[in-house]
């Protein structure tokens, strides 16, 4: 059934499915998080304190450019390019990082672990609605959806060292441009709306 929707053949049923995957994974470790974690146990413990950052850069627009920049290198390396390299078990390999993501985002929000910390913890709640980060994760699930039929290779399982290509060899063309068009738009809006978060952070701790 999980196959048959994620791997369906209309845009918008792949990528809800995968988007339901990722919301599930990120309410459950967050209830985890918030439970078991000490308030910032997680923080400036990984690549989300690169994303975050130390600093103000100095203005929204270089803030902007650098979030941005990191987002879109992430999607394409760990995305796309998976995508294009393989399919484990028939599902699509760049499928598997957004929902290891949403499952740390929400780690991090449980423990209260941001580079900027919010006021308090939060139980689950829909307020991290109010955040860019489930936005960006969306955004990777957008472009993991409209990239899951080009790979040149499957494998029968994720740790297996055989592989074979798959033949005929699917064409770039079988990306959907409107689906990878969308997350962008997506991804570069909730990259500026960080970004003058953090601005709004700078300005009112200066």
């Amino acid at each position: 059934m999980l196959r048959r929707f994620i791997m369906h053949e209309r845009l918008i049923v792949r990528f809800a499915t995968l988007l339901g995957l990722g919301l599930i994974l990120m309410y459950a470790s967050w209830a985890l998080s918030y439970a078991l974690l000490p308030e910032g146990a997680l923080r400036g413990k990984s690549g989300a304190a690169l994303i975050a950052g130390s600093e103000f850069s100095g203005s929204v627009f270089a803030e902007f450019a650098r979030i941005a920049a990191i987002n879109l290198a992430a999607v394409f390396l760990f995305v796309a390019l998976p995508n294009r390299l393989l399919h484990v078990n028939g599902y699509p390999l760049g499928y598997l990082p957004p929902l290891l993501w949403f499952a740390y985002y929400g780690a991090l929000v449980g423990s209260n672990s941001f580079a900027i910390p919010m006021a308090q913890r939060l139980a689950p709640t829909l307020e991290v609605l109010a955040r860019s980060g489930v936005y960006e994760i969306g955004a990777y699930c957008l472009v993991a959806a409209s990239t899951h039929a080009i790979a040149v290779a499957r494998s029968p399982h994720l740790f297996s060292f055989r592989s074979e290509p798959v033949e005929p060899r699917p064409s770039l063309g079988a990306v959907n441009k409107r689906g990878l068009a969308a997350a962008l738009v997506i991804l570069l809006a909730a990259n500026l709306w960080e970004a003058y978060r953090i601005a709004g952070a700078a300005t009112a701790g200066s």
